[in-house]
């Protein structure tokens, strides 16, 4: 057995053609699917696991390595701990790795929750670096691209609090995407939890944070 559908699926007396209406797919892609013949794209996967409320990795049990594992450990990896596999937007997974850069740039080994604001304000078409910018907050970084690039810090602590936040208003909310908005929300909530750097941060730049968090609130 290369994956475990068809014994989910009949664990749920559902036929093929159950399956693929609750997927919105055909009956032969089902069937394609649970004989190996070829994988299901991520999202597809994901909606999979979703459907039986199992973890991905559960389902698709390859000895060799499948491209669906590939493309799970490929996200876990860059984002270094376990995340949900919720999807992010383009201009969101862009912000992060611009984060990265910019720890890998100044020799640190952890993303901080400032190199995450860095990374907002680096493209400046989208609503957090709209946001921030007219709220005074400029580093200087919006049009210069780190010169170093990696795939291998990790997050800090109080970065994965920020990305653990935006995940939760996003869930709540019934939203299916990451954005940039919902990074900068949670950056604002770990301001209110102590003194940070990133609190000195916008401080030093005259930021009022319940004014930011009132705007933010308009648009998350």
């Amino acid at each position: 057995m290369k994956n475990r559908l068809k014994e989910l699926r009949q664990l749920h007396h559902w036929s093929q053609a159950d399956l693929a209406r609750e997927l919105g797919v055909s009956r032969q892609a089902v069937n394609g699917f649970e004989s190996g013949k070829f994988d299901p794209s991520l999202d597809m996967a994901l909606k999979i696991a979703s459907l039986f409320n199992v973890a991905v990795e559960d389902i698709f049990i390859y000895e060799a390595k499948s491209a669906v594992q590939i493309l799970v450990e490929r996200f876990k990896n860059y984002f270094g701990f376990e995340f949900g596999f919720e999807r992010f937007t383009e201009e969101a997974i862009n912000a992060i790795q611009f984060a990265r850069n910019e720890a890998a740039g100044s020799q640190q080994s952890q993303v901080e929750p400032e190199h995450l604001l860095a990374g907002l304000l680096a493209e400046p078409t989208t609503t957090s670096a709209r946001l921030l910018r007219a709220n005074g907050v400029t580093l200087g970084t919006e049009t210069k691209e780190p010169a170093f690039e990696s795939r291998d810090q990790k997050f800090s602590p109080e970065s994965k609090f920020v990305l653990e936040l935006a995940l939760q208003v996003v869930r709540l909310q019934g939203k299916k995407s990451i954005g940039t908005e919902h990074l900068l929300w949670g950056l604002v909530r770990l301001t209110e939890t102590d003194k940070t750097t990133l609190r000195d941060l916008f401080q030093r730049y005259g930021v009022d944070l319940e004014a930011l968090n009132n705007q933010l609130v308009e648009v998350v």
